[in-house]
C-alpha cells in the first residue's frame, strides 16, 4: 500500500509525506535525501495517515513488484536518487511509470500535436472545484505539495477526530 502521513499542526509544517508499506509495521520512503526503511510508528511520530492507493489513475503493479521496487533502492542517497520527493518515489514504486522520476516525461516529438496532460482537481468549497492542467506529472505533484503545505487543504484534520475525541 501507499501511505500518506499528514502533519496536522500549523501551516508551516511540511507537506504530506508518502511511503510504501512493506509489511510488519515497516515502510520504505524517501526521507532527507535517502531511501530508507523505518518503523511506520516512528515515522508517523503521532500524526495521522491514510492509504492513498487510488490517487493516481494508473494500473498498479502487483504487490510483490511494488515491494521489490522499494527494497531495490534502499540506501540510495541524494546524488543517486532520481525522485524529487517522497510522493514521486512511492508512486513510482507502485506504478513503475517513468513520469514519476525527475525529468522522466517524454518530450513531444517536434511537430506532434499530442502531449500528455495531467489534471489536478482542487476542491475549494461546497460544490466548487478548480481544475488545473499540467504537461508534466512532476509539476502537478510539486503544485499539489505546495497547496498541501500552505494549509488550504487541511480539511483532513476532521479525520483525526474519532467519535468526537481527538
Amino acid at each position: 500500500d501507499l501511505l500518506e502521513l499528514l502533519y496536522l499542526g500549523p501551516s508551516e509544517h511540511p507537506p504530506p509525506h508518502w511511503a510504501v508499506y512493506v509489511g510488519s509495521g515497516q515502510i520504505i520512503h524517501l526521507h532527507q535525501g535517502q531511501i530508507r526503511q523505518d518503523s511506520l510508528y516512528e515515522a508517523a511520530a503521532g500524526n495521522v495517515g491514510r492509504v492513498v492507493n487510488s490517487w493516481y489513475r494508473f494500473r498498479p503493479l502487483v504487490a510483490e513488484l511494488v515491494v521489490q521496487n522499494a527494497c531495490g533502492h534502499l540506501g540510495l542517497k541524494s546524488d543517486e536518487i532520481c525522485w524529487t520527493n517522497s510522493e514521486s518515489f512511492a508512486a513510482w514504486c507502485r506504478f513503475g511509470k517513468r513520469e514519476f522520476k525527475a525529468g522522466g516525461e517524454l518530450q513531444a516529438a517536434a511537430g506532434t500535436q499530442h502531449q500528455q496532460q495531467y489534471y489536478l482537481k482542487i476542491h475549494l468549497a461546497e460544490n466548487k472545484v478548480h481544475t488545473v492542467r499540467f504537461h508534466s506529472l512532476e509539476d502537478l505533484i510539486r503544485e499539489k505539495r505546495r497547496i498541501d503545505a500552505s494549509g488550504k487543504l487541511r480539511v483532513i484534520k476532521d479525520l483525526a477526530i474519532v467519535d468526537g475525541k481527538e
